[in-house]
């Protein structure tokens, strides 16, 4: 069992293989999910409490893959749609409906293209930041409406790209997208929901 890190570096290739080795390895890992959902002390550890967390969902999902045999995966995407200016993400929901996350700060408020993307990053195959006008959830898909057509090769990103300044109590790079499941640690007495992972990927 495996989860992200979400602290230091743009575009981390440890972060995205923390996820991928979950896909490419089922039978023999699970990533849990990210970190940036827990408390930190300075961006890059967890506090006391945010390890506590971390513990409760690394025994939850030993429970559900080890003890109960089920084949429990994150909130991951499965599968990138484009047309025209539009983007559809189609994901694996463990526990639906997923929903944005009301207690996290707005992600990138310094990034103007990405500000309302609430998490999610589009950059045109030339590397140019395309400009998101709106994320909205429909069933188990999120729908990325650009405010022009991206063309083919984009790429499409969630919590990969950091900010220069944290979260509060937070860390660096994070977003919104989470499920329902209504688990709640023994230890913590939090209800622990699954966020998204951080991915990139290439729509067609």
């Amino acid at each position: 069992i495996v989860s992200q890190q979400n602290s230091c570096s743009d575009h981390s290739a440890s972060t995205l293989a923390q996820w991928k080795v979950g896909v490419d390895h089922r039978d023999e890992f699970v990533c849990s999910g990210p970190k940036y959902q827990y408390p930190y002390f300075e961006g890059i550890h967890l506090t006391a409490d945010g390890y506590r967390q971390m513990g409760e969902k690394y025994a939850q999902v030993y429970f559900e893959r080890v003890v109960l045999g089920k084949d429990w995966q994150p909130l991951q995407p499965v599968k990138l749609e484009r047309e025209g200016s539009v983007i559809t993400v189609h994901y694996h929901v463990p526990v639906p409906p997923m929903v944005w996350d009301t207690s996290l700060q707005p992600p990138h408020p310094s990034v103007a293209e990405w500000k309302d993307g609430k998490g999610f990053e589009v950059t045109a195959a030339s590397g140019e930041k395309i400009t998101i006008s709106s994320a909205a959830i429909s069933g188990n898909t999120v729908i990325i409406t650009c405010a022009s057509d991206p063309g083919p090769g984009v790429r499409v990103g969630y919590a990969m790209v950091g900010e220069k300044k944290r979260m509060t109590n937070g860390t660096y790079r994070w977003g919104l997208l989470r499920d329902s499941d209504p688990f709640t640690g023994a230890g913590s007495g939090k209800v622990q929901p699954n966020f998204s992972v951080a991915f990139e990927m290439t729509a067609p």
